[in-house]
């Protein structure tokens, strides 16, 4: 019974780790995969450590991804050097307010990328509008990778541990 109780919470703590893919103020995957490696560590789950590395691996790209992928979306928009710069900035921002909630992420970035495209170009709002959107996509794109992650070790650690085990 009080192995079941250890491994409902470590389900929790990777539950509340996929939430927190799409809420700023939770780690997201990386707790979950902190869940799942604990959970191995104190012998409460069956997994492999090929399978927990292979999820360690993919949480560390995920991470790579969240940074990497706002920048990427907004030069494939047409973005500027100068609306990189203010999405990284923003970027900042947005994660320095995050406790405000999930506005800080999206709207710091996004506002970030406009202001440095206006500043880049005046007259061409149509143009910076149209970049800074790919901040708010690649955002969307990271958040969706993160949780689909997140529910993935979950659903592994509930099947082979739980369910099965």
């Amino acid at each position: 019974m009080e192995d079941l109780i250890f491994k409902l919470l470590f389900a929790v703590l990777m539950l509340i780790g996929a939430a927190g893919a799409v809420l700023p103020v939770l780690p997201g995957a990386p707790l979950a995969f902190a869940s799942l490696l604990l959970a191995k560590i104190l012998n409460f789950s069956e997994l492999s450590w090929w399978l927990i590395a292979l999820f360690g691996v993919l949480t560390l790209v995920g991470g790579l991804l969240d940074y990497l992928l706002p920048i990427a979306t907004t030069k494939k928009l047409g973005g500027s050097k100068y609306g990189i710069w203010g999405l990284v900035i923003g970027l900042i921002v947005g994660i320095l307010f995050s406790p405000f909630g999930l506005i800080s992420i999206i709207l710091a970035p996004f506002l970030g990328a406009l202001i440095g495209e206006l500043i880049y170009d005046r007259k061409n709002h149509k143009r910076a509008m149209k970049a800074a959107s790919g901040s708010v996509i690649g955002y969307f794109l990271t958040s969706g990778y993160g949780f689909l992650l997140s529910m993935s070790m979950l659903a592994v650690f509930l099947f082979y541990d739980i369910i099965r085990g």
